[in-house]
Protein backbone atom coordinates (compact mmCIF):
# COMPACT_ATOMS: atom_id res chain seq x y z
CA UNK A 1 0.00 0.00 0.00
CA UNK A 2 1.44 3.35 -1.03
CA UNK A 3 1.20 6.41 1.19
CA UNK A 4 -1.39 7.98 -1.14
CA UNK A 5 -3.50 4.80 -0.94
CA UNK A 6 -3.15 4.91 2.83
CA UNK A 7 -4.41 8.53 2.96
CA UNK A 8 -7.33 7.69 0.69
CA UNK A 9 -8.30 4.75 2.87
CA UNK A 10 -8.03 6.93 5.99
CA UNK A 11 -10.37 9.61 4.59
CA UNK A 12 -13.07 7.03 3.89
CA UNK A 13 -13.16 5.67 7.44
CA UNK A 14 -15.99 6.49 9.83
CA UNK A 15 -15.32 7.16 13.52
CA UNK A 16 -15.72 3.52 14.55
CA UNK A 17 -12.65 2.60 12.50
CA UNK A 18 -10.70 5.86 12.53
CA UNK A 19 -9.91 6.03 16.25
CA UNK A 20 -7.94 2.76 16.18
CA UNK A 21 -5.33 3.75 13.56
CA UNK A 22 -5.13 7.15 15.26
CA UNK A 23 -4.24 5.43 18.53
CA UNK A 24 -1.63 3.34 16.69
CA UNK A 25 -0.03 6.51 15.34
CA UNK A 26 0.17 8.28 18.70
CA UNK A 27 1.15 5.20 20.73
CA UNK A 28 4.96 5.69 20.43
CA UNK A 29 4.54 9.26 21.70
CA UNK A 30 2.04 8.37 24.43
CA UNK A 31 4.38 5.69 25.81
CA UNK A 32 6.92 8.46 26.48
CA UNK A 33 4.75 9.71 29.34
CA UNK A 34 4.98 6.49 31.34
CA UNK A 35 6.45 8.34 34.35
CA UNK A 36 3.40 10.62 34.77
CA UNK A 37 1.50 7.72 36.36
CA UNK A 38 3.69 8.22 39.42
CA UNK A 39 2.30 11.76 39.75
CA UNK A 40 -1.34 11.06 38.88
CA UNK A 41 -3.04 8.21 37.03
CA UNK A 42 -5.75 10.61 35.87
CA UNK A 43 -3.21 12.85 34.11
CA UNK A 44 -1.24 10.06 32.43
CA UNK A 45 -1.79 9.98 28.62
CA UNK A 46 -0.79 6.32 28.74
CA UNK A 47 -3.59 5.51 31.20
CA UNK A 48 -6.09 7.72 29.36
CA UNK A 49 -5.48 5.85 26.08
CA UNK A 50 -5.56 2.56 28.00
CA UNK A 51 -9.02 3.32 29.39
CA UNK A 52 -10.38 4.83 26.17
CA UNK A 53 -9.38 1.81 24.09
CA UNK A 54 -11.88 -0.70 25.57
CA UNK A 55 -14.55 2.00 25.86
CA UNK A 56 -14.23 2.92 22.19
CA UNK A 57 -14.20 -0.76 21.21
CA UNK A 58 -17.50 -1.37 23.00
CA UNK A 59 -19.01 1.85 21.63
CA UNK A 60 -17.92 0.95 18.09
CA UNK A 61 -19.38 -2.55 18.33
CA UNK A 62 -22.70 -1.26 19.58
CA UNK A 63 -22.95 1.60 17.08
CA UNK A 64 -24.18 -0.59 14.23
CA UNK A 65 -21.60 0.94 11.87
CA UNK A 66 -18.95 -1.79 12.04
CA UNK A 67 -19.05 -4.50 9.41
CA UNK A 68 -20.29 -7.87 10.56
CA UNK A 69 -17.38 -10.19 11.27
CA UNK A 70 -17.03 -13.43 9.33
CA UNK A 71 -17.42 -16.28 11.87
CA UNK A 72 -14.59 -18.67 12.69
CA UNK A 73 -14.79 -21.44 15.26
CA UNK A 74 -11.45 -20.36 16.79
CA UNK A 75 -13.15 -17.19 18.04
CA UNK A 76 -14.84 -19.26 20.73
CA UNK A 77 -11.53 -20.02 22.47
CA UNK A 78 -10.91 -16.30 22.97
CA UNK A 79 -14.53 -15.60 23.87
CA UNK A 80 -14.63 -18.16 26.68
CA UNK A 81 -11.16 -17.11 27.83
CA UNK A 82 -12.43 -13.53 28.00
CA UNK A 83 -15.40 -14.56 30.15
CA UNK A 84 -13.07 -16.30 32.61
CA UNK A 85 -10.88 -13.17 32.79
CA UNK A 86 -13.90 -10.91 33.39
CA UNK A 87 -15.13 -13.15 36.23
CA UNK A 88 -11.70 -13.09 37.89
CA UNK A 89 -11.37 -9.32 37.53
CA UNK A 90 -14.84 -8.70 38.96
CA UNK A 91 -14.12 -10.92 41.95
CA UNK A 92 -10.77 -9.19 42.54
CA UNK A 93 -12.44 -5.77 42.50
CA UNK A 94 -15.17 -6.92 44.89
CA UNK A 95 -12.74 -8.44 47.38
CA UNK A 96 -9.95 -5.83 47.23
CA UNK A 97 -10.97 -2.73 45.29
CA UNK A 98 -8.40 -0.06 44.50
CA UNK A 99 -7.73 2.32 41.64
CA UNK A 100 -4.65 0.30 40.66
CA UNK A 101 -6.62 -2.98 40.59
CA UNK A 102 -9.37 -1.30 38.58
CA UNK A 103 -6.85 -0.04 36.02
CA UNK A 104 -5.17 -3.43 35.88
CA UNK A 105 -8.53 -5.15 35.31
CA UNK A 106 -9.15 -2.95 32.29
CA UNK A 107 -5.70 -3.85 31.01
CA UNK A 108 -6.36 -7.59 31.39
CA UNK A 109 -9.69 -7.46 29.57
CA UNK A 110 -8.51 -5.22 26.71
CA UNK A 111 -6.72 -7.94 24.64
CA UNK A 112 -9.95 -9.92 24.26
CA UNK A 113 -11.92 -6.84 23.25
CA UNK A 114 -9.16 -5.73 20.88
CA UNK A 115 -9.12 -9.10 19.13
CA UNK A 116 -12.87 -9.03 18.45
CA UNK A 117 -12.67 -5.43 17.31
CA UNK A 118 -9.91 -6.46 14.89
CA UNK A 119 -12.17 -9.27 13.64
CA UNK A 120 -14.70 -6.62 12.60
CA UNK A 121 -12.08 -4.26 11.19
CA UNK A 122 -9.92 -6.74 9.25
CA UNK A 123 -12.02 -8.33 6.54
CA UNK A 124 -9.64 -8.26 3.60
CA UNK A 125 -5.98 -8.00 2.73
CA UNK A 126 -6.48 -4.30 2.03
CA UNK A 127 -7.69 -3.73 5.60
CA UNK A 128 -4.64 -5.54 6.96
CA UNK A 129 -2.29 -3.50 4.76
CA UNK A 130 -3.82 -0.27 6.05
CA UNK A 131 -3.26 -1.19 9.72
CA UNK A 132 0.26 -2.48 9.08
CA UNK A 133 1.12 0.64 7.09
CA UNK A 134 -0.22 2.75 9.97
CA UNK A 135 2.05 0.94 12.41
CA UNK A 136 5.00 1.37 10.05
CA UNK A 137 4.41 5.14 9.94
CA UNK A 138 4.25 5.23 13.75
CA UNK A 139 7.75 3.69 13.89
CA UNK A 140 9.29 6.94 12.63
CA UNK A 141 9.20 8.43 16.13
CA UNK A 142 11.06 5.61 17.97
CA UNK A 143 13.66 5.47 15.20
CA UNK A 144 14.16 9.22 15.53
CA UNK A 145 14.54 8.86 19.29
CA UNK A 146 17.08 6.06 18.77
CA UNK A 147 19.12 8.32 16.50
CA UNK A 148 19.08 11.06 19.15
CA UNK A 149 20.22 8.64 21.87
CA UNK A 150 23.07 7.23 19.78
CA UNK A 151 24.40 10.41 18.19
CA UNK A 152 23.54 13.04 20.81
CA UNK A 153 22.95 11.65 24.31
CA UNK A 154 21.11 8.68 25.90
CA UNK A 155 17.84 9.80 27.46
CA UNK A 156 17.53 7.26 30.27
CA UNK A 157 20.25 4.59 29.92
CA UNK A 158 19.98 1.40 31.94
CA UNK A 159 23.15 -0.40 32.99
CA UNK A 160 23.29 -4.13 32.30
CA UNK A 161 24.91 -6.22 35.04
CA UNK A 162 28.39 -7.62 34.48
CA UNK A 163 26.91 -11.09 34.66
CA UNK A 164 25.04 -10.32 31.44
CA UNK A 165 27.91 -8.68 29.62
CA UNK A 166 27.76 -5.19 31.11
CA UNK A 167 27.27 -2.08 29.03
CA UNK A 168 24.37 0.30 28.56
CA UNK A 169 20.87 -0.61 27.45
CA UNK A 170 18.96 2.16 25.68
CA UNK A 171 15.27 2.55 26.33
CA UNK A 172 14.52 6.13 25.36
CA UNK A 173 11.81 7.77 27.45
CA UNK A 174 9.96 4.48 27.68
CA UNK A 175 9.37 2.49 30.84
CA UNK A 176 11.49 -0.41 29.59
CA UNK A 177 13.46 -1.60 26.57
CA UNK A 178 10.59 -3.85 25.46
CA UNK A 179 8.62 -0.75 24.44
CA UNK A 180 11.50 0.09 22.08
CA UNK A 181 11.80 -3.50 20.86
CA UNK A 182 8.18 -3.65 19.71
CA UNK A 183 8.90 -1.07 17.01
CA UNK A 184 12.23 -2.49 15.84
CA UNK A 185 10.85 -6.00 15.40
CA UNK A 186 7.49 -4.78 14.13
CA UNK A 187 8.90 -2.46 11.48
CA UNK A 188 11.16 -5.15 10.02
CA UNK A 189 8.40 -7.75 10.12
CA UNK A 190 5.90 -5.49 8.37
CA UNK A 191 8.25 -4.07 5.74
CA UNK A 192 9.63 -7.51 4.92
CA UNK A 193 6.04 -8.70 4.50
CA UNK A 194 5.35 -5.86 2.05
CA UNK A 195 8.56 -6.84 0.29
CA UNK A 196 7.42 -10.46 -0.05
CA UNK A 197 4.04 -9.26 -1.27
CA UNK A 198 5.83 -7.60 -4.19
CA UNK A 199 8.16 -10.56 -4.72
CA UNK A 200 5.19 -12.92 -5.08
CA UNK A 201 3.04 -10.47 -7.01
CA UNK A 202 1.38 -11.91 -10.10
CA UNK A 203 1.68 -8.57 -11.85
CA UNK A 204 4.61 -8.09 -14.18
CA UNK A 205 7.26 -5.40 -13.72
CA UNK A 206 6.63 -4.88 -10.01
CA UNK A 207 9.55 -3.00 -8.49
CA UNK A 208 11.02 -4.87 -5.52
CA UNK A 209 12.59 -2.44 -2.96
CA UNK A 210 15.58 -4.62 -2.03
CA UNK A 211 17.81 -1.66 -1.17
CA UNK A 212 15.24 -0.13 1.18
CA UNK A 213 14.67 -3.47 2.87
CA UNK A 214 18.40 -3.92 3.47
CA UNK A 215 18.66 -0.42 4.94
CA UNK A 216 15.72 -1.04 7.26
CA UNK A 217 17.18 -4.40 8.30
CA UNK A 218 20.47 -2.74 9.27
CA UNK A 219 18.63 0.01 11.12
CA UNK A 220 16.51 -2.50 13.06
CA UNK A 221 19.58 -4.60 13.77
CA UNK A 222 21.30 -1.49 15.12
CA UNK A 223 18.31 -0.85 17.37
CA UNK A 224 18.19 -4.42 18.66
CA UNK A 225 21.91 -4.29 19.44
CA UNK A 226 21.50 -1.12 21.50
CA UNK A 227 18.57 -2.28 23.62
CA UNK A 228 20.41 -5.51 24.62
CA UNK A 229 17.19 -7.48 25.14
CA UNK A 230 17.59 -11.24 24.89
CA UNK A 231 13.92 -11.97 24.08
CA UNK A 232 14.01 -9.50 21.25
CA UNK A 233 17.11 -11.18 19.84
CA UNK A 234 15.27 -14.51 19.71
CA UNK A 235 12.23 -12.96 18.04
CA UNK A 236 14.28 -10.91 15.58
CA UNK A 237 16.34 -13.94 14.54
CA UNK A 238 13.33 -16.24 14.06
CA UNK A 239 11.59 -13.58 11.95
CA UNK A 240 14.77 -13.26 9.88
CA UNK A 241 14.90 -17.04 9.41
CA UNK A 242 11.26 -17.15 8.32
CA UNK A 243 11.79 -14.27 5.92
CA UNK A 244 14.84 -15.98 4.41
CA UNK A 245 12.89 -19.21 3.99
CA UNK A 246 9.90 -17.62 2.26
CA UNK A 247 12.06 -15.27 0.21
CA UNK A 248 14.07 -18.19 -1.17
CA UNK A 249 10.91 -19.80 -2.55
CA UNK A 250 10.73 -17.27 -5.37
CA UNK A 251 13.31 -16.51 -8.07
CA UNK A 252 13.12 -12.78 -7.38
CA UNK A 253 14.19 -13.31 -3.79
CA UNK A 254 17.01 -15.82 -4.26
CA UNK A 255 19.66 -13.16 -4.94
CA UNK A 256 18.83 -11.34 -1.71
CA UNK A 257 19.19 -14.59 0.26
CA UNK A 258 22.55 -15.28 -1.41
CA UNK A 259 23.76 -11.73 -0.73
CA UNK A 260 22.82 -11.83 2.96
CA UNK A 261 23.87 -15.44 3.48
CA UNK A 262 27.22 -15.39 1.72
CA UNK A 263 28.41 -11.80 2.05
CA UNK A 264 27.00 -10.15 5.18
CA UNK A 265 26.63 -13.01 7.68
CA UNK A 266 30.21 -14.40 7.51
CA UNK A 267 31.60 -10.97 8.40
CA UNK A 268 29.17 -9.90 11.10
CA UNK A 269 27.30 -12.91 12.51
CA UNK A 270 30.06 -14.22 14.77
CA UNK A 271 31.03 -10.74 15.97
CA UNK A 272 27.41 -9.90 16.85
CA UNK A 273 26.95 -13.22 18.63
CA UNK A 274 30.12 -12.91 20.73
CA UNK A 275 29.60 -9.26 21.64
CA UNK A 276 25.81 -9.02 21.96
CA UNK A 277 24.01 -12.33 22.28
CA UNK A 278 26.36 -14.63 24.16
CA UNK A 279 26.77 -12.37 27.24
CA UNK A 280 22.99 -12.19 27.56
CA UNK A 281 22.46 -15.96 27.52
CA UNK A 282 25.63 -17.12 29.30
CA UNK A 283 23.73 -17.66 32.57
CA UNK A 284 21.25 -19.90 30.77
CA UNK A 285 24.13 -22.00 29.42
CA UNK A 286 25.55 -22.23 32.94
CA UNK A 287 22.19 -23.54 34.19
CA UNK A 288 21.94 -26.06 31.35
CA UNK A 289 25.43 -27.42 32.06
CA UNK A 290 24.77 -27.65 35.80
CA UNK A 291 27.26 -24.94 36.82
CA UNK A 292 24.43 -22.96 38.40
CA UNK A 293 21.14 -23.93 40.02
CA UNK A 294 17.97 -23.82 37.92
CA UNK A 295 16.69 -20.90 40.02
CA UNK A 296 19.20 -18.64 38.23
CA UNK A 297 17.62 -19.35 34.82
CA UNK A 298 15.87 -16.56 32.92
CA UNK A 299 18.03 -13.97 34.68
CA UNK A 300 17.02 -15.27 38.10
CA UNK A 301 13.27 -15.05 37.46
CA UNK A 302 12.77 -18.76 38.14
CA UNK A 303 13.20 -17.95 41.86
CA UNK A 304 10.19 -15.65 41.68
CA UNK A 305 8.14 -18.18 39.71
CA UNK A 306 8.91 -20.93 42.23
CA UNK A 307 7.90 -18.66 45.12
CA UNK A 308 4.51 -17.86 43.64
CA UNK A 309 3.86 -21.39 42.44
CA UNK A 310 4.34 -22.48 46.06
CA UNK A 311 1.48 -20.11 46.95
CA UNK A 312 -0.55 -21.31 43.94
CA UNK A 313 -0.33 -24.95 45.09
CA UNK A 314 -1.82 -23.94 48.46
CA UNK A 315 -4.94 -22.52 46.78
CA UNK A 316 -8.16 -24.53 46.33
CA UNK A 317 -8.37 -26.69 43.22
CA UNK A 318 -11.10 -24.58 41.59
CA UNK A 319 -8.90 -21.46 41.97
CA UNK A 320 -6.00 -23.21 40.26
CA UNK A 321 -8.32 -24.34 37.47
CA UNK A 322 -10.27 -21.11 36.88
CA UNK A 323 -8.08 -18.29 38.27
CA UNK A 324 -6.42 -17.21 41.51
CA UNK A 325 -8.91 -14.39 42.16
CA UNK A 326 -11.31 -17.11 43.30
CA UNK A 327 -8.92 -18.02 46.13
CA UNK A 328 -9.11 -14.72 48.03
CA UNK A 329 -5.36 -14.81 48.73
CA UNK A 330 -3.72 -11.43 49.32
CA UNK A 331 -1.02 -12.19 46.70
CA UNK A 332 -3.55 -12.23 43.83
CA UNK A 333 -2.83 -8.73 42.38
CA UNK A 334 0.90 -9.48 42.26
CA UNK A 335 0.46 -12.95 40.75
CA UNK A 336 -1.63 -11.71 37.82
CA UNK A 337 0.36 -8.51 37.27
CA UNK A 338 3.40 -7.47 35.29
CA UNK A 339 5.90 -8.71 37.85
CA UNK A 340 5.71 -12.32 36.62
CA UNK A 341 7.80 -11.65 33.47
CA UNK A 342 6.26 -14.70 31.80
CA UNK A 343 2.91 -14.52 30.04
CA UNK A 344 2.22 -18.25 30.27
CA UNK A 345 2.56 -18.13 34.06
CA UNK A 346 0.68 -14.84 34.41
CA UNK A 347 -2.21 -16.09 32.26
CA UNK A 348 -2.30 -19.35 34.22
CA UNK A 349 -2.63 -17.38 37.46
CA UNK A 350 -5.12 -14.92 35.94
CA UNK A 351 -7.49 -17.40 34.27
CA UNK A 352 -6.41 -20.75 35.66
CA UNK A 353 -5.29 -23.88 33.86
CA UNK A 354 -8.55 -23.76 31.92
CA UNK A 355 -8.00 -20.22 30.64
CA UNK A 356 -4.32 -20.78 29.84
CA UNK A 357 -5.26 -23.89 27.82
CA UNK A 358 -7.84 -21.87 25.84
CA UNK A 359 -5.27 -19.17 25.08
CA UNK A 360 -2.60 -21.64 23.92
CA UNK A 361 -5.13 -23.59 21.82
CA UNK A 362 -6.15 -20.31 20.16
CA UNK A 363 -2.55 -19.45 19.27
CA UNK A 364 -2.07 -22.97 17.88
CA UNK A 365 -5.27 -22.61 15.84
CA UNK A 366 -3.91 -19.38 14.32
CA UNK A 367 -0.77 -21.30 13.36
CA UNK A 368 -2.80 -23.87 11.45
CA UNK A 369 -4.99 -21.23 9.79
CA UNK A 370 -2.00 -20.00 7.76
CA UNK A 371 -2.03 -23.05 5.47
CA UNK A 372 -4.72 -21.63 3.17
CA UNK A 373 -2.92 -18.36 2.41
CA UNK A 374 -0.27 -17.25 -0.07
CA UNK A 375 3.42 -17.23 1.03
CA UNK A 376 3.56 -13.51 2.06
CA UNK A 377 0.52 -13.87 4.34
CA UNK A 378 1.77 -17.19 5.67
CA UNK A 379 5.02 -15.45 6.55
CA UNK A 380 3.44 -12.65 8.56
CA UNK A 381 1.02 -15.00 10.34
CA UNK A 382 3.82 -17.37 11.34
CA UNK A 383 6.03 -14.47 12.40
CA UNK A 384 3.28 -12.92 14.55
CA UNK A 385 2.64 -16.29 16.21
CA UNK A 386 6.38 -16.84 16.77
CA UNK A 387 6.81 -13.35 18.25
CA UNK A 388 3.91 -13.92 20.65
CA UNK A 389 5.11 -17.37 21.75
CA UNK A 390 8.76 -16.39 22.20
CA UNK A 391 8.10 -13.09 23.95
CA UNK A 392 5.71 -14.88 26.32
CA UNK A 393 8.60 -16.86 27.81
CA UNK A 394 10.21 -13.89 29.56
CA UNK A 395 7.93 -10.91 29.06
CA UNK A 396 4.22 -10.06 28.73
CA UNK A 397 3.11 -9.51 25.11
CA UNK A 398 -0.58 -9.54 26.10
CA UNK A 399 0.00 -6.38 28.17
CA UNK A 400 1.82 -4.39 25.47
CA UNK A 401 -0.80 -2.64 23.35
CA UNK A 402 1.85 -1.49 20.89
CA UNK A 403 2.67 -5.12 20.11
CA UNK A 404 -0.97 -6.20 19.92
CA UNK A 405 -1.65 -3.32 17.53
CA UNK A 406 -0.05 -5.36 14.75
CA UNK A 407 -0.17 -8.98 15.97
CA UNK A 408 -3.92 -9.02 16.64
CA UNK A 409 -4.88 -7.61 13.23
CA UNK A 410 -2.69 -10.36 11.74
CA UNK A 411 -4.47 -12.97 13.88
CA UNK A 412 -7.82 -11.51 12.78
CA UNK A 413 -6.75 -11.78 9.14
CA UNK A 414 -5.81 -15.42 9.72
CA UNK A 415 -9.43 -16.12 10.74
CA UNK A 416 -10.76 -15.04 7.32
CA UNK A 417 -11.75 -17.45 4.54
CA UNK A 418 -9.33 -17.23 1.62
CA UNK A 419 -11.98 -15.78 -0.70
CA UNK A 420 -12.76 -12.92 1.69
CA UNK A 421 -9.12 -12.31 2.57
CA UNK A 422 -8.10 -11.66 -1.01
CA UNK A 423 -11.31 -9.93 -2.03
CA UNK A 424 -11.78 -6.16 -2.16
CA UNK A 425 -14.56 -4.65 -0.08
CA UNK A 426 -15.87 -1.28 -1.24
CA UNK A 427 -15.63 1.73 1.07
CA UNK A 428 -17.37 3.01 3.05
CA UNK A 429 -18.55 -0.25 4.54
CA UNK A 430 -22.24 -1.02 4.75
CA UNK A 431 -23.47 -0.74 8.33
CA UNK A 432 -25.06 -3.78 9.87
CA UNK A 433 -28.64 -3.48 11.13
CA UNK A 434 -28.00 -4.94 14.55
CA UNK A 435 -24.75 -4.69 16.53
CA UNK A 436 -23.06 -7.85 17.81
CA UNK A 437 -23.34 -6.95 21.47
CA UNK A 438 -22.11 -10.36 22.58
CA UNK A 439 -18.65 -9.63 21.14
CA UNK A 440 -18.18 -6.81 23.61
CA UNK A 441 -18.32 -9.32 26.42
Amino acid sequence: MSFSDWKKYWKELDWTRKWFPFFILIRPLVDNFYFIKDISSFLSPLYIVGVLTPLLIIASMQSGKLRKRIPNSSDEFIRVWGIVIVINCVIMLITRFSIDNFGDSIKYITPVLLFFYARHFIQSKQDLHFILMTFLISCLYPFGMLAFEVFVHPLDPHHVSEGRGGGTRLRGEYGDSMSYAVYFVGSFLIYSYFYLDKVFSERKKVKVPTGKLLMLFLLCLFGVINIRHVSTWSVFLIVLVLFTYFNSKNVKGVMVVIFVGLIILPFFARQIYEAQIRPLIEKEFAVMTGEKDVEFAFNGRVQRWERYFDIWYKMPGFARFFGVSLSGFKEVPTMIGGGMHNDYIRITFLSGIFGAALYVIFIISVFFQQNRFRPPERYIILSAVAATLLYSMSTLPSLYLALMNYTFPVFAFAMLPRKSAYGVISRPATPVKAPEIHDAA
